[in-house]
Parts: structure tokens; C-alpha cells; sequence
């Protein structure tokens, strides 16, 4: 005979706590929504939620005693708002971060339209979203042989995954998808990487994107593009806290130190981020900042060096003499990369 348990019931509501914090005696509880509630309001999805909560720290939900997402009465009407500017052709990248105020600033005026893709990723776009993986993965073989390896890398993967991660953030693709994608583009770069054959005086950098940039595959790029060129990388990944990225420099006594910033974030979070890192790095180890970000700051960052795309990082290396005397050299199949600007 079965032991007869007295659950507990939903008809009232519950006491809610923060998803992060300890103590929430001091939040603002009333009349916060379940996330189903939400998302029949806001006709968001729940993924789209889940995203943008774990890539710009918002929303922030709290967590009832039974574990479900709840969202206070301001953070709806804030996601209502963003909706509407993704209606109107803003990307989430560009509007999720922004505080109220700013948002209501934008509502009613003219989204710039996407530039139009070339043919190549557009077509590789469309496999993608028609599942036809094993056709997508002949595709960009077929482009990486005919292009070489530095034209693939800078003309067509990394406007290819900017492609991906827009259509996601605008509700056209789903996550699982830039997923698929990113995993099948790092297999094939594991693939080129093979071919790479070092050269004596390859230099050692750290490359990593902070906690607030889960940009995988394009530190994969970046670390190619960097590798191609001579320059050996110690890369740990996306999301690295700064003390991490500070404990390696000093442990591996690395020449530089490159935090890739690319993906959707504001610039005060972007500015903290830098600032935080730099203060834990030694101060006389050069610290270069590329991606996205670089534009959204308000002001640059004593001793940090800004390079918005990989040529602009490879000046900058120049300057601060961290290039070897040749790049490494490809074996097997694949063209040479082209000799240096």
C-alpha cells in the first residue's frame, strides 16, 4: 500500500526568490508572471528568453519554490518593448541591452535593413535552415579549397556566423541550429588546423571572450587566423572570467593577451569587463580588445589597444613586434595564405 504524500498546491501565489541572489527580502515580487504568462503576452519564446537572459543579463527572472521563472511587472513591460523593436526590424543584439529610456527613444524610428548576402552564404544559409547538413558541410569545403584559407576565414565563415547569429536573435532560425552550425565549422577548422606546420619563432599569445561572450567559433576563426600568421595561441575558451585569463598569462608567461568582444552587449558592461581584466593582467603584458564591443565604448581604456577586426589586430601585433619573421606554412591541399598586407 502506497504512502500517501500532501503536495503542494498553486492556487495562491507563491513567495518568490531572485535567480542569483540569496537574500529577497528586498525585491519587488508583486505581481510577477510565469514565464508561460509571458510568453503569451510578449509573444517572445521562451528561447529567445533563455538566450538573451544567459548572452546580455537580461531578463532577470526570479525563481518561485518550485523552480519556475518569474518575471516582475517591469521587466515585462520592458520585453513588451523590445518585441516591438524587433517588429520593426531591430536586431536583439541592439536593443535587449538598452535601459528603458533608450528604448522608447527608438520606438518609431527606420531599422537600417540587412545588407544583402552573397550567393555562397546565402546558400549556405539555406541549407542550413532546411536542415540539409551533410549538403551545407560539401558547400563550405568546396568554398574553403577554392577560396584558400584566409579568404574563407575573413570573407566567407566569419559573415557566414554573424548571418546565423542574426537570423537566431530575429526569431528566424533556432538555437539549436546556430548550435548545429558552430559545432560542424569548428570540425571542419580542426580539420585545416591539421595542415598547419609551426615555424621556430612562433610566439605565444592568450586568446579567450569574457563571461558575457559565448562567441565559440569565432575565437575558432580567430585563433586560425592567428596561427596561419606564425603566432601560437593559448586559448581557453568562451566565457573566461578575468581572473582566470590573468592566472594563465602569468603561468604560461604568454606576449600578449586578446579578448575577443564581439557578440551582442552594452558598452558599460563592455567597459567593465576591459577595465576588470586589465587591472588583473600585469600591468607592462599588452592587452588588445577586437570585436564588436570596440565600438560601443564611450571612451578608450588606459594601456588597452582596440582593433574592431582581424586586419586592425594584426597592425597592432606589428607595432608591438609580436609577429615572427614568417608565417606558417600549409601542407597538403589547401592554397598558402597570402603574404601580408
Amino acid at each position: 500500500m502506497g504512502i500517501l504524500i500532501k503536495a503542494p498546491t498553486r492556487h495562491r501565489d507563491p513567495a518568490v526568490t531572485p535567480v542569483e541572489a540569496n537574500d529577497a527580502s528586498t525585491a519587488d515580487t508583486t505581481g510577477a508572471l510565469h514565464i508561460r504568462e509571458v510568453v503569451r503576452i510578449t509573444g517572445l519564446r521562451r528561447e529567445q528568453l533563455y538566450m538573451w537572459q544567459r548572452r546580455y543579463g537580461f531578463p532577470a527572472p526570479l525563481r518561485d519554490p518550485f523552480g519556475d521563472r518569474v518575471y516582475p511587472p517591469d521587466q515585462v513591460a520592458r520585453l513588451k518593448l523590445i518585441k516591438q523593436l524587433l517588429s520593426e526590424g531591430w536586431r536583439a543584439g541592439a536593443v535587449v541591452p538598452l535601459a528603458d529610456g533608450a528604448l522608447q527613444s527608438m520606438l518609431g524610428l527606420t531599422a537600417s535593413e540587412p545588407s544583402p548576402l552573397p550567393p555562397e552564404i546565402e546558400a549556405a544559409v539555406g541549407l542550413l535552415g532546411q536542415h540539409r547538413v551533410g549538403e551545407l558541410v560539401n558547400h563550405l569545403s568546396k568554398l574553403l579549397v577554392g577560396q584558400g584559407l584566409r579568404k574563407f576565414l575573413e570573407q566567407t565563415l566569419i559573415p557566414l556566423n554573424e548571418a546565423v547569429h542574426e537570423r537566431v536573435v530575429r526569431g528566424e532560425m533556432q538555437n539549436f541550429q546556430e548550435l548545429r552550425f558552430a559545432e560542424l565549422a569548428q570540425r571542419l577548422l580542426r580539420d585545416v588546423t591539421r595542415l598547419v606546420r609551426p615555424t621556430r619563432d612562433a610566439r605565444q599569445i592568450l586568446l579567450a571572450t569574457p563571461p558575457n561572450d559565448p562567441n565559440q567559433l569565432g575565437l575558432a576563426i580567430l585563433e586560425l587566423l592567428l596561427f596561419t600568421e606564425g603566432i601560437n595561441c593559448l586559448t581557453l575558451g568562451a566565457g573566461v572570467p578575468a581572473q582566470e585569463i590573468a592566472g594563465a598569462a602569468k603561468a604560461y608567461k604568454v606576449h600578449l593577451v586578446v579578448l575577443l568582444f564581439d557578440r551582442g552587449i552594452s558598452g558599460k558592461i563592455a567597459g567593465q569587463e576591459i577595465r576588470g581584466l586589465r587591472g588583473a593582467v600585469p600591468a607592462d603584458l599588452p592587452l588588445i580588445v577586437s570585436g564588436r564591443a570596440v565600438n560601443l565604448l564611450a571612451k578608450a581604456i588606459p594601456s588597452v589597444r582596440t582593433a574592431a577586426d582581424f586586419s586592425s589586430v594584426m597592425s597592432t601585433m606589428r607595432e608591438l613586434g609580436v609577429l615572427p619573421m614568417s608565417p606558417m606554412s600549409l601542407v597538403g591541399m589547401l592554397p598558402e595564405p597570402q603574404n601580408r598586407s
